[in-house]
Formats: structure tokens, sequence, C-alpha cells
């Protein structure tokens, strides 16, 4: 049966100084085996806890930051044989993990991208350059002036801006609900 002391988030933090609990020592030897197995290239079993498989993807970048990762020789020497092999106009075998690129498509995929770009990018300046500019929407015919709506305001009702600010917007939601044929 679980305790809290098991839970490393929730459970007690110990003194710095302090021995390892068994629960301890059992925990970080199962995650480390699972971390060397990870890193061997075994998949992670797919029931991880979140801060567990968070811990692990943590642990495998900072392997592959490190910089101590390589492929064995014999298949880093077939992968540069066989791209070098097709660079040349040979053919690479399937199995190497090289995809082969016809010489054909070597010539003309990269102008066939940027020609696609260039057109939408020129599209795009048209579009913008040559678009008329929307006139913004008049108020509907029913709606009041706010001059005919709040009047002049006095010096002792200048801090009531509120109360103005709701009578124009109940204004406006009338006149937009009878514009529509609704009345309020």
């Amino acid at each position: 049966m679980a305790t809290d002391d098991d839970d490393i988030l929730t459970g007690p933090v110990p003194a710095p100084e302090a021995e390892a609990s068994p629960s301890e020592r059992m925990r970080a030897k199962a995650f480390a085996e699972l971390v060397d197995k990870t890193l061997a290239g075994r998949t992670p079993p797919p029931a991880l806890s979140a801060d567990d498989r968070a811990l692990l993807e943590v642990a495998t970048v900072i392997r592959a930051a490190s910089g101590n990762v390589e492929l064995p020789a014999a298949k880093r020497s077939a992968l540069v044989e066989d791209a070098l092999r097709q660079a040349i106009g040979g053919t690479a075998p399937a199995t190497s993990g090289v995809v082969p690129i016809s010489r054909a498509r070597r010539r003309w995929v990269p102008w066939a991208i940027s020609g696609a770009s260039t057109a939408v990018a020129v599209a795009a300046v048209l579009v913008l350059w040559l678009r008329t500019p929307s006139s913004p929407t008049p108020l509907p015919p029913q709606a009041r002036s706010l001059d005919a709506l709040i009047g002049p305001i006095d010096r002792e009702h200048a801090a009531d801006a509120a109360s103005r600010i709701d009578t124009i917007f109940a204004d406006r939601l009338d006149s937009y609900r009878e514009s529509l044929g609704r009345a309020p």
C-alpha cells in the first residue's frame, strides 16, 4: 500500500544530510534502470507517470546534448558510402536509409518552390494594395446623436461617466434591435 511518504512531490522533505530511505533507494534504482534501458535504445513502458516521463525526457536531452552519442562505425561508414555513391550518380541500396533523389528533381524542385513562394507573396501584396478599404458601418437611422442623448455635462456630474456610458450602450443596443426588427 502506497503511503504519502512514497510520493516525492507531496511527501515530507528529508534533511539535506539525511540517509536515503529504502523506498528512495528502490525508486532511484528502478529509475536508473529505466534511464539506462531508454538510452540503450529500448522503448520506455507506456504506463509511466508524468513525472517519470518528464525526468526521462530530460535525461535523454542531456545525453544527446553532451555529444557522446555516435552511430556504430559500420553503420556510419555505410551511410556515408551510400550518400557519396548517390551523389556521383549511383543508386543507394533500399536498406541504407538514404532517400534517393533523381537528377531531374534536383534541378527543378528548388526553382519550383521558390517560384511558388514568390507567386504567393506577389498575390498577397496585390490583394493588400488593390483592395478597396471598407467604410465604417454607419449607425442605424434610429440611433440618436450623443449630444441629443446625453446633453451638456455639468461640472458636478463630470465623474458620472459610468452612467453616461450605460445610457449610450442601452441606446445603441435598442437601435440595433430595432434595425433587426425586434423591439426591446
